[in-house]
């Protein structure tokens, strides 16, 4: 990375940290402060973890630019917004109030980034779909600089960010409590509703399938990637996948038609739940159902694993690996579990139209599910060029926002709302 590339981000187009200083630092001087405001983008590295990194590349240059509209139109306009570093994930803002004019107050800049958080989402949402928007939150953390001659500037808005970066810190712990006690009303009234998303045959477009996914009704908890992740942290993960089963089976006798599939997530630590056995998933046929193999966790004992996995087969439930291609579901998972279905990752398919690799990994992936009698879905197919790729490389099935946005296909069951018993943990 050459010296120009350290002084502005190619995403953003915004300048760094270090090419910033020099251009307040005369202001600040005269001023005698400087106001730092540290934007922490949470869960940016869950939407790099989940879609690829092209994904969030995309989401930083809309959040770069939704930013610098909003700020643009603000009080702070005269301030300076930046990347901490090159294609970093983080935002600072340094302001420096005009002559005679006082520097913003802690009331107004909660106000300010209040409708930051407001302006970001809704164009994320808008660009990126409803599921990008859902993991997106903000916490701003603020300090006050005041300039002491004696000290090198530098070294003391350096600082500065570190306490506010600090700060966001622990508006994000405060935050995560609160979420802890919003899984656990959703857990006790039961509310959570299921989105069923289309899996469709590649040539014909006809649906195949549809995949269950579970959404929180309060809207702290309307991503399952953010429910999951919370549940995990409170000792909560199998009250919540218990529900989420139970949905969506509910939901499938109501809206699927006669011989749709239903696939449904489950993790592997979701086996060790006792009660998760082919009694408690109570379906009239079996075979309608794929178990989606998720692995959020990796799976360490594979004999005793497909041990389990057979009593579901006997009864005639069918397998996916969800993901292949990222985190544990490689080669590995497929050739010890014999899926039914190959679920080829998201990051496998973004810009495949442009990527010889990835069309090879494909083909070779659709050979072996040929060989073996299984089907390969290709998920995360969002445009025209990437699903005429995957179809001319033969791949079964396809699932993703080209064949299906929200609100114009899909089916979501919504029951009402019936507490239950207070879950333990």
């Amino acid at each position: 990375m050459d010296y120009h590339q350290l002084l502005r981000d190619s995403l953003t187009r915004l300048p760094t940290v270090a090419a910033t200083i020099d251009s307040i630092r005369k202001a600040v001087q005269d001023r005698g402060e400087v106001v730092i405001l540290y934007f922490n983008f949470d869960r940016y590295s869950k939407v790099e973890e989940v879609y690829g990194w092209e994904k969030l590349d995309s989401v930083l240059e809309t959040t770069g630019e939704a930013m610098r509209e909003f700020l643009s139109k603000s009080p702070l306009a005269s301030s300076k917004l930046m990347v901490s570093f090159p294609n970093d994930d983080d935002f600072v803002f340094f302001h420096v109030p005009q002559d005679d004019t006082p520097a913003a107050t802690d009331a107004e800049i909660t106000e300010i980034t209040a409708g930051l958080k407001e302006a970001v989402s809704s164009e994320i949402e808008r660009v990126h779909g409803e599921d990008i928007a859902a993991l997106f939150d903000i916490f701003v953390g603020r300090s006050l600089v005041i300039y002491n001659p004696k000290l090198r500037l530098e070294r003391q808005i350096y600082r500065g960010m570190r306490e506010a970066a600090n700060a966001s810190k622990s508006l994000e712990h405060r935050e995560q409590a609160k979420k802890v006690a919003d899984l656990r009303e959703t857990l006790r009234n039961r509310g959570l509703y299921i989105e069923y998303h289309p899996i469709v045959i590649t040539d014909s477009q006809k649906v195949f399938g549809y995949e269950a996914l579970a959404r929180g009704n309060l809207r702290s908890m309307r991503s399952p990637e953010v429910m999951f992740e919370i549940a995990a942290q409170s000792d909560l993960i199998w009250d919540l996948s218990r529900l989420c089963r139970e949905r969506a089976i509910e939901g499938m006798s109501k809206l699927l038609k006669d011989g749709e599939l239903l696939f449904m997530n489950v993790d592997p630590a979701d086996f060790a739940d006792p009660s998760f056995d082919v009694k408690e998933l109570n379906v009239k046929d079996p075979t309608r159902v794929v178990i989606e193999i998720t692995e959020r966790t990796a799976i360490k004992d594979y004999p005793k694993f497909r041990g389990r996995l057979k009593e579901f087969r006997d009864k005639g439930f069918r397998f996916a690996v969800d993901d292949a291609g990222s985190g544990y579901a490689g080669l590995g998972s497929i050739a010890n579990l014999e899926p039914d279905f190959i679920k080829l990752d998201m990051s496998l398919i973004n810009c495949i139209d442009q990527n010889f690799i990835k069309q090879n990994l494909v083909e070779t992936m659709v050979r072996f599910a040929n060989e073996h009698g299984a089907m390969v879905i290709a998920e995360g197919v969002e445009r025209k060029e990437e699903y005429e790729m995957v179809k001319s490389l033969g791949v079964h099935l396809v699932q993703g926002f080209f064949v299906h946005r929200p609100s114009t296909s899909g089916v979501s069951y919504r029951p009402p709302i019936h507490p239950a018993p207070a879950v333990s943990g």
